[in-house]
């Protein structure tokens, strides 16, 4: 396109010099005789004005051309802008992705960095809280561990909550459309939503009641173990044999706490019918007396040993009823050694224990039984 106007552009100036070239000749022609036209005159003129015509339409093909390659050039920069304006766009798409990658990031950095806190806080204020060497630590004590286990629990709910909602808003994601769905599949769930909403209720009134504490020893139905960890939507315990269990608040019905305040190890104890009931009584304050005095166990009893005397005459025993009164928990300890003392001064003082026991008839034979049968007639 270049390359053929140019040669418009030098040819132009060639054809109106011929013209020019063939105008002089004309004039003196003219000049020599005026008057006269001859056929040649006639044939240079129409010469002339076909070279002007030819010239003229030369001028405009040029002129067309020139607009032609002004409108290609303005379309080429407007191409050249929509593809600087694509490339800048994706551009920054990937550096707004990862400008949002970065900021999650970060937020998830301070995020936990504050869990880290919330943690180390409640572990602190716990460890201030505890008496190392104390037997049995304080009901208000044990109650602020309880209380300082459910602000754990809220303060992480509360945080990973917030973390969401931030990242959603991060990324670009409206979350108010988000919590209204959340509302109708709420309704939608409904029957779920109760156990939940009555599960959290019942966990207030536990929790706000003093019902139980953290290191309480307590039965739920058939289940009992020590209370690990208490919130308002759960109930953790640990049995004896190491097995975690959980219980919802909400299916919790009645509570055996057996670590309230103080506790009793309660005895009932066999003697055989042959023994003097008011003797082994006896026995047994003694007993009670050496135990309330012992350095280790002695810590542990709260009032000295209760007896209640004669309970129930069973099929081959008489049972005694006694308790202690004992530091919470420690109830069991108590039992225990009182149990070993009581097998031990027994044996020594000869005080039979009944104990079941069965004769076994292994039956005779056939022959036997008619020798028998003889042997008696004949007497």
């Amino acid at each position: 396109m270049r390359h053929r106007m140019g040669t418009g552009r030098t040819g132009a100036p060639w054809l109106l010099g011929i013209a020019a070239i063939y105008c002089v000749l004309a004039w003196q022609s003219t000049g020599t005789a005026a008057t006269e036209r001859t056929p040649e005159t006639a044939v240079l003129e129409q010469r002339i004005e076909a070279l002007a015509k030819e010239s003229a339409a030369l001028q405009e093909q040029v002129q067309v051309s020139g607009a032609q390659a002004e409108q290609l050039a303005q379309q080429a920069v407007v191409a050249e802008a929509k593809l600087q304006a694509a490339v800048t766009h994706e551009r920054s798409a990937v550096w707004l992705w990862i400008e949002k990658a970065i900021k999650i990031m970060v937020i998830l950095f301070f995020g936990g960095v504050l869990f880290l806190l919330l943690k180390r806080g409640i572990s602190r204020i716990e460890t201030l809280m505890s008496q190392k060497d104390a037997i049995r630590e304080s009901e208000a004590r044990l109650r602020a561990k309880t209380l300082s286990r459910l602000a754990y629990w809220l303060g992480t709910v509360t945080l990973v909550g917030c973390l969401l909602y931030v990242i959603l808003e991060t990324i670009g994601i409206n979350v108010a459309p988000l919590l209204a769905g959340v509302g109708i599949a709420g309704l939608a769930f409904g029957f779920g939503g109760q156990y939940l909403i009555r599960d959290l209720i019942n966990g207030i009134f536990i929790l706000f009641e003093g019902q139980y504490r953290i290191n309480d020893v307590i039965k739920i139905g058939d289940l009992a173990g020590m209370v690990e960890n208490v919130n308002l939507r759960v109930t953790v315990l640990r049995d004896l044999e190491g097995r975690v269990i959980y219980i919802p608040n909400g299916e919790i019905k009645a509570v055996i706490n057996m670590t309230k305040e103080w506790s009793r190890a309660v005895f009932n104890i066999g003697v055989a019918y042959k023994e003097n009931v008011d003797h082994v009584m006896d026995v047994l304050k003694e007993l009670g007396r050496q135990l309330r005095q012992d350095p280790v166990f002695g810590k542990l009893i709260l009032e000295d040993l209760q007896m209640l005397g004669v309970e129930e005459f069973g099929e081959s025993q008489v049972t005694l009823k006694c308790f202690f009164k004992t530091v919470p928990i420690k109830q069991w300890d108590v039992a225990r050694e009182f149990r070993r003392r009581v097998k031990n001064r027994f044996d020594e003082l000869g005080i039979e224990i009944p104990f079941p026991h069965r004769t076994l008839y292994w039956g005779v034979q056939k022959e036997s039984a008619a020798a028998a049968q003889r042997g008696l007639q004949q007497t």
